[in-house]
């Protein structure tokens, strides 16, 4: 029973890193709004994945910052910038179906809340 336990504590501990924090994720995707968790900014936006990238790649025209990297197919695009302090821009956005898309924000290696939301709301207005 003990070594039982024991397995089910450490697979419930691997699913919860390999997905970045399971119960984070899994209430805030939900309510419809951004969630922060390991330096990563997430949220479902209501637009198909080419409207979400264009409106991320005017972002960074908007802020000043050179555009390093651009990929895009039908279910997924890419970007990658730099602000000027050094810390490197990552924008993902994934096909959630149709009509909506997993936006994913992270500013620098250890993440950058602050400028995350700035670099969401900005995106937002471009839709």
């Amino acid at each position: 029973m003990k070594h039982t336990l024991v397995a089910l504590l450490l697979g419930l501990f691997l699913v919860v890193q390999a997905s970045g924090c399971l119960l984070l994720v899994g209430a805030g995707g939900g309510a419809g709004g951004a969630v922060y968790v390991m330096g990563k900014l997430k949220e479902e936006i209501n637009a198909p994945v080419a409207k979400v990238h264009e409106a991320a790649r005017a972002t960074i025209k908007d802020l000043g910052i050179p555009l390093i990297q651009d990929k895009e197919d039908n279910l997924t695009a890419h970007l990658e910038s730099e602000f000027s302090d050094g810390k490197r821009v990552w924008i993902d956005v994934e096909k959630t179906s149709d009509t909506v898309s997993t936006l994913t924000i992270r500013v620098g290696l250890l993440g950058d809340e602050v400028k995350s939301r700035e670099i969401l709301t900005k995106v937002k207005e471009h839709l």
